[in-house]
């Protein structure tokens, strides 16, 4: 049982926890996990079902006339009995005769709109009884929801996605039983193979190597693009995560030279001769500013391209069951980390995890689902970064913005960063920048955003077009000369912005605002 999750619900089984409920969506993986720990310690196996009742995975039954009496069982309450009295203490078995019981998919009698208190009930009782006995009940499903009744005697277990190490078993398995002509040349491209398969279910792995093959007609490391394709769509399913496979890089990013070069630094946190040395990684970054100066840009900048980007829709974690929202939160990180090394990005924090009072208007779910967050990026060890943007920080919490290694504040670009990104965006549209005096469209763009400064040169681009002549700097001057900037709406909500930016470290050192150095002096900017 070399599996760290297998050796925990050994543990528990071993220390007499009756009842273990165990989420994850791979039946089949998890009841081979649990037979490894079944044969291990001597205990007989069984599973029930709505479907087929009860039935005996190990040892293989010898009785066809008692497997059929059990595969009749198909009625919870009743199999919840059968457990009790097929446990009686015996002279053979003081405690009971040693066993384990899988129920599958019975969150729907214990929360929602089909719980039934009478099956709650028997569960307690079940779990009272088997505390002196050697049997243990496994509830086994994808969302895991136990009533408020039932809390205290079910423990929780996330079963995590396969491990690397499983993987790489997987695709040796694979390979052995492709069909005859079927060439397989991975050599030294396994490793990239099996990280590109990190994240998916085991069944999910074993469909996605499948129709690489058949789309290729072989398997090398061509089919890594197909397997990332493959991966997104599957990634994206769960509804609360979004794959991003086309990323930015800093070269992309005008101005905010001192949170790119930060944002750099953190990256060799990660590396193995960092981890090495003993360098601990940071846990993520928190990106505060105006709207449209490239906040949400640097942090898929941030991946790069030799991270995969996950951005964590933070909305669509919520449901309408009891405890399916923390469910699903759950899963979103559990996927994040089987994927990991990896950047997680949540965009506009303060709309998914803001509010002072939080969750009093939906029964706490905000506040449990955040509670769910501010553990995992406490205690993970998962190589997770995390990009964070905001834009009111007013109604974030303390205990949140304190989870980031680093804050910084994003304040509207100078004239320098400006020009420079005037010149990215000519550049994206197959336009030189030598060619336009970017210096005087700088200077009549003040307080201009990034964002803005794009659609400046798109609205040039298009003026260019309906006058059928090329793009000039008379064309940039008018396009900008034909927009009312942010800034000048929401001067107020900025000057408050850059009042809290003497908490965090500025992005740009061209900046005026931003925090003081630690020997009390402030920074000249």
């Amino acid at each position: 049982m070399k599996h760290e999750t297998t050796q925990q619900i050994d543990r528990l089984i071993r220390a007499r926890y009756p009842v273990i409920a165990v989420q994850s969506h791979e039946e089949n993986r998890v009841i081979e996990h649990i037979a490894q720990i079944a044969q291990t310690r001597g205990k007989a196996l069984f599973a029930w079902s709505v479907s087929r009742g009860i039935r005996q995975i190990h040892p293989e039954p010898d009785d066809d006339a008692t497997a059929q009496e059990l595969a009749q069982l198909t009625d919870s309450l009743a199999a919840l009995k059968h457990v009790v009295s097929a446990g009686e203490p015996t002279d053979e078995h003081p405690n009971g005769p040693p066993a384990i019981y899988v129920f599958q998919d019975l969150h729907p009698w214990l929360a929602g709109d089909r719980a039934d208190h009478v099956v709650i009930r028997a569960l307690r009782d079940v779990s009272a009884t088997l505390i002196k006995r050697h049997q243990t009940v496994i509830l086994l499903s994808p969302n895991v929801e136990i009533p408020q009744d039932a809390e205290k005697d079910v423990v929780l277990v996330d079963f995590p996605l396969p491990t690397p190490e499983e993987l790489a078993e997987q695709v040796e398995s694979f390979i052995a039983n492709l069909p005859a002509g079927i060439d397989c040349e991975l050599n030294g491209g396994r490793r990239d193979v099996i990280r590109a398969l990190q994240g998916l279910t085991a069944v999910e792995a074993d469909a996605v190597l499948a129709q690489a093959v058949v789309s290729l007609g072989h398997l090398d490391t061509d089919a890594i693009p197909f397997i990332l394709d493959a991966k997104s769509e599957i990634i994206r399913k769960s509804g609360a995560l979004e794959y991003y496979p086309e990323q930015a890089n800093y070269a992309d990013i005008g101005g905010l030279d001192l949170l790119k070069a930060w944002c750099a630094e953190s990256e060799i946190a990660f590396t193995d001769d960092a981890q090495a040395f003993g360098v601990e990684p940071d846990r993520g970054v928190l990106i505060v500013g105006v709207p449209g100066c490239g906040k949400s840009l640097t942090a898929k900048a941030i991946a790069g391209g030799t991270r995969p980007l996950l951005r964590l829709d933070v909305g669509a974690l919520f449901g309408s069951l009891v405890g399916q929202s923390e469910a699903q939160t759950r899963n979103a990180l559990k996927v994040a980390e089987a994927v990991a090394p990896c950047v997680l990005w949540i965009d506009e924090l303060e709309k998914a995890l803001g509010g002072v009072g939080g969750g009093e208007m939906d029964g706490g779910t905000s506040t449990r689902v955040l509670g769910t967050i501010l553990t995992w990026m406490e205690e993970t060890t998962a190589p997770v970064f995390i990009a964070a943007t905001a834009n009111d920080i007013s109604s974030l919490r303390p205990e949140l913005i304190r989870r980031f290694s680093e804050n910084f504040f994003v304040d509207l670009p100078q004239a320098a960063e400006r020009a420079d990104i005037l010149a990215i965006h000519l550049r994206k549209r197959g336009r030189g920048p030598e060619n336009f005096n970017l210096e005087k469209v700088a200077a009549a763009t003040k307080d201009f955003t990034g964002s803005e400064l794009e659609k400046v040169v798109q609205g040039a681009i298009r003026r260019a077009f309906v006058a059928d002549g090329s793009v000039t700097t008379g064309d940039l001057l008018a396009a900008a000369g034909d927009m009312v900037p942010l800034a000048t709406t929401m001067e107020r909500g900025i000057s408050k912005m850059r009042h809290w930016a003497k908490r965090a470290r500025p992005a740009s050192s061209r900046q005026e605002t931003g925090r003081k150095a630690e020997d009390g002096r402030a920074l000249e900017l």
